[in-house]
């Protein structure tokens, strides 16, 4: 299966205008809550755990905001994948519109959004006086690509199972708050007891955030051991999300 072709190019450039627009519909301010709410959930933690976490942690809204942008991009996409093609059910009953353009339409979309996120994440730093590291910067290109990655794969697999079990959409959401709390996203990892430390790195949220942190935060270079599971486990997750895909394309129309 490819995973897309130039006839299929404009239909994906509508599918994530379309999900723009369902994601901002209604809002007075639109896109604009894109830098609002990372920045507001931002200043109510540090005012809450910067007293708590301030001895352990330099420049508590870096370190917050770092995380917290790795984190939503991987909720939101993923949610975003997993409802694609049952929200768009009676399209595909209609048309021959390529079912796997939805999934990828639905990355592409919240990646823009990441984006976004990134540029207020530069700002913040600026603003907090925190030194800034081009060289550690650019590889932190690698562990947002191995999420985009994984992100992808896991919607391939998520569209799928939405489609035959609705229960999947409850069920993801105990997933990604559990993946929230495991992720250190607000709290220091040295507050965690040992035995508990070889749970943490099973999940490759935190991966993800500890190695871009350690980059593009601090300034040097995580384990290339770390970086080069990360990559592969992606790879690993993307192969087996398109096998599931294409396995059940045909049949997914037919369970609408």
């Amino acid at each position: 299966m490819s995973i897309i072709n130039k006839n299929e190019l404009f239909l994906l450039e509508e599918i994530v205008k379309k999900n723009f627009a369902a994601k901002y519909k209604d809002s007075v301010l639109g896109i604009f809550w894109s830098i609002l709410k990372p920045l507001l959930i931002m200043i109510i933690l540090t005012i809450i755990f910067s007293n708590l976490f301030g001895g352990s942690i330099e420049n508590y809204p870096v370190y917050f905001l770092s995380g917290k942008v790795i984190f939503d991009f991987f909720t939101a996409s993923t949610n975003v994948c997993m409802r694609s093609l049952k929200g768009n059910k009676n399209i595909l009953k209609r048309t021959a519109a390529p079912k796997h353009i939805f999934i990828l339409g639905g990355v592409i979309s919240e990646f823009i959004n990441f984006i976004i996120t990134l540029i207020i994440l530069i700002g913040v730093m600026i603003v907090t006086r925190a030194p800034f590291h081009p060289l550690e910067s650019i590889i932190s290109i690698i562990p947002i690509a191995s999420l985009i990655i994984l992100v992808t794969g896991l919607g391939f697999i998520l569209a799928v199972l939405c489609v035959y079990f609705s229960d999947i959409e409850h069920l993801w959401g105990v997933i990604t708050l559990m993946v929230m709390y495991a992720s250190a996203i607000f709290y220091p990892m040295n507050i965690i007891p040992e035995p508990f430390h070889s749970y943490m790195i099973l999940n490759p949220i935190f991966w993800v955030i500890d190695q871009f942190r350690i980059l593009a935060i601090y300034g040097a270079i995580p384990s290339r051991m770390n970086m080069i599971n990360l990559v592969l486990l992606s790879l690993i997750v993307f192969v087996l999300g398109i096998i599931i895909f294409k396995k059940y394309d045909k049949k997914l129309t037919l369970k609408f």
